[in-house]
């Protein structure tokens, strides 16, 4: 018999700061990103199942930006497991160079997106597919990493050639709504 997987829709609520460039001002706003994940509400202990997290599409506005670029995600990797591979897959209209992962310290991947994006072009970041082998220790979880501003969650780069400003924008997983970042929990069982 094979593990049963679910796929459920996921908002993730962000607390980002604005940065401007060359005045210096910053500001704080909410943001929501939203994913389809895919994993198993349970899992034997020893066997593999596969983790899927696949961001929303995403649109930015032309009144705010005239161009998008280097854009970051970044997941912890899932506990209490061990992790046989991920991969990206999917996505589109994302730019003249292609996304990549980097493995970061602390137990962290981020999903690189180069870009550039256009404002008012909708684009789809790829899924992130993890297969893994369910620990016994505890349940199996992942989702966004970031704990402040200079340890985000979710970045990118912003300009604005009307008035000649750009900047960047960081977020973390708010920390009164949701300040785990938690997307996936699978629960292993013997």
């Amino acid at each position: 018999m094979g593990i049963r997987t679910s796929t459920v829709d996921r908002a993730l609520a962000l607390t980002c700061r604005v940065h401007t460039e060359p005045h210096g001002d910053d500001h704080t706003i909410a943001y929501t990103l939203h994913f389809a994940v895919s994993a198993p509400r349970t899992a034997r202990v020893g066997r593999e199942f596969e983790i899927v997290l696949a961001p929303a599409p995403i649109t930015f506005s032309a009144k705010l930006s005239s161009g998008i670029d280097d854009i970051a995600l970044c997941f912890r990797i899932p506990t209490h497991a061990r992790v046989v591979r991920h991969t990206l897959t999917g996505g589109e209209a994302l730019g003249e160079a292609p996304p990549y992962t980097e493995v970061l310290p602390g137990g962290r991947l981020v999903l690189r997106a180069p870009g550039p994006f256009r404002p008012e072009v909708q684009f789809t970041l790829p899924a992130l597919s993890w297969r893994v082998r369910a620990g016994g220790s505890g349940p199996v979880e992942t989702g966004l990493a970031g704990t402040d501003f200079a340890d985000p969650a979710w970045s990118y780069r912003w300009a604005r050639a009307a008035d000649a400003v750009g900047g960047d924008v960081t977020g973390f997983p708010d920390p009164v709504v949701d300040p785990s970042g938690t997307l996936v929990r699978t629960v292993p069982t013997l």
